[in-house]
């Protein structure tokens, strides 16, 4: 019995048999399954795997030691961050104070920072350090990296005509702040303006993408908000669960596990109860019949059920829900909020729901208890009736009936994502390789065809069926994030595209005013407000509006309807433009063939100097909350991810302008070159060498590279 206990108190690592007897000792081995080396020191540019490693060397670095003599005597902190041993970035006030709205003193004697100061002192090195706070930013390449030099200079023309837009927020100057500054007064995705589509002074280079390929996980490659702002979420979330257990405790199930509660009674009557019944049986089946070749390496056991069942608990599933939509849901917004029903949704897309929520909880236990479930969710989704049964219609009129089929389809691809981002080197390249390739390939037979919107302006009010228009947009939304993530995974691991834009026959996402819309009648206004009767939205597909863009020159009418389109139909299009561009790296076809991408380019930017110089924040169908004074019931409604596709617009410039420069030099080599040269001593791609890589340093590199690369005349 003594030895059964011991087992069942091990943690067991879920890619190798190792066990440990600590949950921080998994942690750290679960390193070694990886390739990536996130964390860099601040001062000599080493890069580690593990964090305790990085600890040791900044003890030692010879470059920190010399630092120090010049930093001796400065306060680590102010005193309010000193009693709550918090990172303190030395402002007057400073960050956290700033955000609590309390007084910010510092009284053991040395000044706050100033405001032009660039240098990395020891005290911001042991800020860093302290991982309840900044355990994620310390490979941050941000703080090593220079400014890519060419990136600012295009794109400071790109934004120069969009600088009197009235709404951005004179805040601070980057360009009077070093990267040191800028990066102690941020952690994690934190950001001191509103997002790149409602401020261009953020968007004068490559520091999203700079970011985002040099780190893995949610929290730090997205837009997830502040730590301070998801620990608002976290705290809203417990309050009301507490509040509602208080009025209706069998209601409401607050219990830690499907068979009780905190006070011993029964919580079978949530109806959320019945969501983590099947859930447990689901990864009970998957667990106990592994197929051949099964990532699953859990061995079911009454204890590993209660686990499940702790973790999937109603008050979790709520939880978890809560955080999704707050903190996530901006980022991929194919789900439509105001009509989803947790207790009649399907329990395979709650449970990649709540791991999603659980991955970006500000709690580590809760990040840790996620990852044990990765696989086994990815399993049952997989495996679902609904995903891999004919779903073809013979007749899409109407289509809502048909909800639950297209959330087995919502369900892989929120796999997809959280096995890309937060899942070990195996995950990725089984999804990315397989599971991803099943999802277009069911989508392409299903969701093409129907992922078209009525002309609801042609329909009375008593008319407009609102969970119809709904499940239309959640279709036309997740043809349109599939085709993003497929160009993500062209760009960033230089995997051949599975889809192509001449199929995108879908219609364009509506308006965010639309889309969150709390009822049927505010829906039916917003329609009505701004997608009129003649709006192009009825009538222009995806595929039409990139095939416009391309076109060398655009009229007026055609650019004010891509403009209205909004961003999210702009990131699509500039992600298209990618595509292009891998497929020209790897033809022989002459430099002709450069000028759809050229034209594309340059309308992309002159549409989307006019979507911002249109955009007024509360007023503007695509931005309906206040990015400067944003509470945590409303962060569900911001601009997520997608305020970044300026960045994928230079990133394709700058590769584009070096392919001009290659050919150019690769055409004068070639006029006394041997014709009977072998082709095959080269490289594979002009630019990226490597195919279908799992690691994103390959085009970190290239991004790097770009900022020093300059054509010649």
């Amino acid at each position: 019995m003594s030895d059964h206990k011991v087992d069942l108190g091990q943690y067991q690592c879920p890619v190798c048999p190792r066990r440990y007897k600590r949950r921080e000792h998994l942690q750290r081995h679960s390193s070694s399954h990886s390739s990536d080396r996130p964390h860099r020191c601040a001062t000599c540019n080493s890069t580690f795997q593990r964090t305790d490693v990085l600890k040791r060397h900044i003890r030692t670095c010879v470059s920190r030691a010399q630092d120090q003599s010049r930093t001796r005597g400065r306060t680590r902190c102010c005193d309010r961050c000193i009693r709550l041993k918090k990172a303190c970035n030395l402002r007057q006030p400073c960050q956290r104070c700033i955000a609590q709205s309390v007084s910010c003193c510092y009284s053991i004697g040395a000044s706050p920072r100033k405001e032009n100061d660039n240098r990395m002192t020891d005290d911001f090195i042991d800020c860093l350090n302290m991982d309840s706070e900044f355990g994620g930013i310390i490979g941050d390449p941000m703080l090593t990296n220079v400014p890519l030099v060419l990136a600012e200079q295009q794109m400071g023309d790109f934004m120069a005509t969009s600088s009197s837009t009235p709404f951005l927020p004179d805040l601070l100057d980057y360009s009077s702040l070093s990267w040191q500054d800028f990066i102690a007064m941020t952690t994690e995705s934190e950001t001191l303006h509103p997002p790149p589509v409602l401020n261009t002074d953020r968007a004068h280079s490559l520091r999203f993408l700079d970011k985002f390929t040099s780190n893995t996980g949610f929290v730090t490659s997205f837009d997830c908000g502040t730590r301070i702002q998801r620990e608002h979420v976290m705290a809203m979330t417990e309050m009301a669960a507490a509040c509602a257990s208080q009025n209706e405790p069998l209601a409401l199930g607050q219990g830690d596990t499907l068979s009780s509660t905190a006070n011993g009674s029964s919580c079978l009557h949530d109806p959320l109860s019945l969501k983590t019944h099947q859930i447990l049986l689901l990864i009970k089946e998957v667990v106990m019949v592994k197929p051949r070749n099964s990532a699953v390496t859990l061995d079911w056991s009454p204890v590993l059920g209660e686990i499940c069942s702790q973790f999937f608990s109603p008050a979790n599933l709520r939880k978890f829900l809560e955080l999704y939509w707050a903190i996530w849901h901006p980022n991929v917004n194919f789900v439509h909020r105001p009509t989803f029903d947790p207790v009649h949704a399907k329990p395979s897309i709650l449970a990649t729901m709540a791991l999603i929520g659980a991955c970006v909880s500000p709690n580590v236990a809760d990040n840790d208890n996620a990852r044990m479930w990765f696989n086994c969710v990815e399993e049952l989704v997989f495996i679902d009736e609904d995903f891999n049964s004919d779903l073809s219609f013979t007749s899409p009129s109407t289509i809502s009936s048909h909800r639950h089929k297209f959330q087995a389809l919502q369900a892989a691809y929120m796999v997809c994502l959280y096995q890309t981002w937060e899942g070990n080197d195996a995950s990725k390249r089984r999804v990315r390789r397989n599971r991803f390739a099943t999802l277009v390939s069911t989508a392409r037979d299903v969701v093409i065809p129907v992922a078209r919107h009525h002309n609801y302006c042609q329909q009375a009010k008593y008319e407009f069926d609102w969970v119809e228009f709904a499940v239309r947009e959640e279709v036309v939304r997740l043809l349109t994030w599939i085709f993003l993530l497929d160009t993500a995974f062209t760009i960033f691991n230089n995997l051949p595209p599975r889809m192509v834009i001449k199929e995108m026959k879908i219609h364009t996402p509506v308006p965010e005013a639309c889309f969150q819309a709390m009822s049927a009648d505010e829906c039916y206004e917003q329609i009505g407000l701004f997608l009129p009767a003649h709006s192009p939205y009825w009538t222009i597909s995806l595929c039409t509006a990139f095939q416009t863009l391309c076109k060398d020159n655009l009229g007026i009418s055609a650019r004010d309807g891509l403009a209205a389109l909004g961003p999210l139909s702009l990131f699509a299009l500039a992600s298209a433009i990618h595509s292009l561009i891998f497929q020209y790296r790897n033809s022989w076809g002459g430099v002709q063939l450069l000028s759809p991408i050229h034209n594309a380019l340059n309308n992309w930017k002159a549409i989307w100097q006019q979507f911002t110089a249109a955009l007024v924040p509360g007023m503007s169908p695509h931005v309906t909350v206040d990015h400067n004074n944003i509470r945590p019931e409303s962060m569900w409604k911001r601009v997520g991810f997608c305020s970044y596709c300026p960045e994928y617009w230079l990133l394709a410039n700058l590769m584009t302008d070096k392919l001009t420069a290659r050919n150019a030099t690769g055409d004068m080599v070639a006029g006394t070159a041997n014709e009977l040269e072998r082709l095959d001593d080269g490289p594979l791609d002009s630019i990226l060498n490597k195919y279908d890589q799992t690691s994103m340093r390959q085009v970190n590199d290239l991004i790097l590279s770009l900022s020093d690369f300059r054509i010649a005349g």
